[in-house]
């Protein structure tokens, strides 16, 4: 699996095939009866922001999706009962917010009216510079959250197997989810052509998560430990939330059409050396990589105190393979140590403390700071944020459909250099969301460059760092999308 642009799919040319619902289906799914209870506190964020750019007469390209290959025969009726068996399972996926009114309503289909077929749309003349086009129409027209369905699984047929492709609106997925979706996808279709296949566990109710949620919430106020600690940690860090560290040349307030960068910084052994550091210090492969972000945060600010907010999961183990948007967000304070080893300890301690926070919705914390005057609610418009995926934990891994797979997201606009640190089985990268201009691919190089110079002190044989700006074979510059778009969301094992 990689995790890049849509740009690097570059599928072979083939017939088009998309899965759409059955006329008895999208009926049922236009007249789904209401399901009570408010929406989950990112899912109502996004809800407001999809609100917003219609309003303002934008483009919605908030969806993120998987593609990769399928070593196997298509055949169009297993393709559309393996998606019908897929959906059934996840009330997630059978969810949409009729946004007519003042406050979202949530809908849902009921599980025996899903049901799918397979129409044939047609392929661009030229196929070189349309496939991306075409994809991209496809997911923009379906990928929304104020109708069913907020996602499109299709197909690339072609002699030697075929391509999948699938986005899904981001009110109804995350990272996690889209890196699930190779594994339980191929074993419904070959359960649809007559194999074997193990039964998967029962997917957790995505409903229930959220009116946890609020519950949750409902109970804290400013006095709950976890609302304290957040204010103390943001208090200690000058009442700002973190900013990528080198300036992207954008004034308060403008974004940028965002570009995906990428460096793939160590390969095979040099990976496995790099956890066998951690470990040997008394942390882990995660504590390490906010260890290696605080020093490279250091060489180029020369900061000793380091905040991160990184991405976390929140799934339980009945949710665990479930699809939704099980995400919080916590925060990774620390001072750095004399050496790489005593931060690697702190970061460790730090990172706990991350986890522990992210049992309380964000929001909360963020709202009680704000109302207190510890936080500036510009502060709140583009923070920036660090998700860490070890890639190798997902099922499915090792089979063609997650190997040759990429996870992307929509690509829209940005103030900020989101950042994917991301573990593979056989290398380590870094990747942001970035503003597609000179300075912006200027800065992305000299932090990557940061981030080099740490491992490489470490004793490590390090990849080069070309310039961001310009692209090149170590430092990947990709294509930047259309106007408005998704952040990714994943999790940290």
């Amino acid at each position: 699996m990689r995790i890049g642009a849509l740009a690097e799919l570059a599928p072979r040319p083939g017939r088009v095939v998309v899965l759409r619902p059955t006329p008895e289906c999208q009926a049922a799914a236009d007249a789904a009866p209401v399901s009570p209870g408010a929406p989950s506190f990112l899912q109502a964020d996004h809800l407001d922001a999809y609100r917003a750019k219609v309003a303002a007469g934008g483009a919605h390209r908030a969806w993120t999706g998987t593609a990769g290959e399928f070593d196997a025969d298509f055949f169009e009726s297993a393709y559309a009962a393996a998606l019908t068996a897929f959906v059934r399972r996840h009330e997630g996926l059978r969810t949409w917010f009729d946004l007519s009114g003042e406050a979202p309503v949530r809908r849902l289909v009921p599980t025996e009216a899903i049901a799918f077929e397979a129409v044939e749309v047609e392929a661009p003349a030229d196929w070189s510079t349309g496939w991306e086009s075409l994809l991209v129409s496809l997911w923009d027209e379906q990928c929304r959250p104020d109708s069913w369905t907020p996602f499109l699984l299709g197909a690339i047929v072609h002699e030697e197997g075929f391509t999948y492709f699938w986005g899904c609106d981001h009110a109804f997925t995350d990272g996690a989810s889209q890196l699930m979706v190779p594994a339980e996808l191929g074993a419904a279709y070959a359960e649809a052509l007559g194999a074997d296949v193990e039964p998967l566990p029962e997917a957790g109710s995505f409903v229930t998560y959220a009116a946890d949620e609020q519950r949750l919430a409902a109970e804290c106020d400013s006095e709950t430990p976890a609302v304290r600690e957040w204010v103390d940690i943001v208090s200690r860090h000058g009442g700002r939330l973190p900013r990528f560290p080198v300036s992207l040349g954008l004034s308060a307030g403008e974004t940028a059409p965002v570009r995906i960068r990428r460096w793939t910084a160590l390969e095979g052994a040099e990976v496995d050396a790099l956890e066998e550091l951690c470990r040997a210090a008394g942390g882990r492969f995660t504590s390490g990589v906010f260890a290696l972000l605080a020093h490279a945060e250091q060489r180029l600010t020369g900061s000793s105190d380091y905040l991160g907010i990184t991405v976390l999961g929140t799934r339980s183990p009945q949710t665990a393979t479930s699809h939704g948007w099980f995400c919080n967000f916590g925060p990774v304070s620390l001072a750095l140590g004399e050496t790489f080893a005593e931060t690697v300890r702190a970061a460790e301690v730090a990172f706990g403390t991350a986890r522990e926070l992210a049992r309380t919705p964000v929001h909360v914390p963020l709202g009680a700071m704000v109302a207190g005057g510890v936080l500036s609610p510009s502060e709140l418009t583009s923070p920036q944020m660090v998700s860490y995926l070890d890639v190798r934990k997902f099922p499915g891994a090792g089979t063609v459909p997650f190997d040759t797979g990429l996870h992307f997201t929509g690509e829209g606009r940005t103030a900020n250099a989101n950042l994917w640190v991301n573990r593979f089985a056989d290398r380590f990268e870094l990747a942001t969301q970035s503003p597609d201009t000179e300075p912006g691919g200027s800065a992305v190089a000299t932090y990557f460059e940061a981030v080099h110079d740490v491992l490489a002190d470490l004793g490590l044989s390090v990849r080069p760092v070309e310039a961001a700006a310009s692209g090149g074979r170590a430092c990947r510059d990709l294509p930047a999308g259309q106007p408005t778009g998704a952040e990714h969301a994943g999790h940290d094992r």
